[in-house]
């Protein structure tokens, strides 16, 4: 799918602090989800099955009856997502293009949306968002800010 691109950004963050009062708060809030989601269908158009990003944070949510923390850096990363639609991810790699179904780096190679990243450590963070059809770039770097934010970065 040629029109989905990586849009990433890097910055110094320690990874240590606590958000699970903010996930308390957004507990009765849900992620955009659902047919017409250009994520949906983005990921239908590359043969994707599993459930968005939006989707999944729903379901866990809807299961759990509220948002569950996960650490700090997954929650700033549910948060940015709860908050603006937007699925974000975490990497220490800084430099980052979409390759066919993959999102790759120096180190890193994984496919799009994919739920499952190494871990990340403290230091030099990057973090990124795909930018598909239907959802504009200003969406997707408001989704990076949240989460930066909440990073302390």
């Amino acid at each position: 799918m040629s029109d989905l691109r990586v849009v990433y950004e890097t910055f110094e963050a320690d990874l240590s602090g606590d958000l699970r009062a903010r996930l308390r708060t957004l507990s009765d809030r849900v992620p955009r989800a659902g047919r017409m989601d250009p994520y949906r269908i983005a990921m239908n158009k590359l043969g994707l099955d599993e459930p968005t990003p939006a989707e999944a944070a729903l379901r866990d949510r809807l299961v759990r009856g509220r948002y569950r923390s996960h650490g700090f850096l997954a929650d700033a990363l549910l948060i940015a997502l709860v908050e603006t639609g937007v699925g974000v991810w975490a990497t220490n790699d800084a430099s980052l293009r979409v390759e066919g179904t993959d999102v790759v780096g120096e180190t890193l190679r994984v496919h799009v949306f994919s739920s499952v990243l190494p871990p990340v450590a403290a230091g030099r963070v990057t973090l990124f968002a795909l930018v598909v059809p239907g959802v504009s770039e200003l969406e997707v770097r408001e989704a990076l800010w949240t989460a930066r934010e909440l990073l302390g970065g």
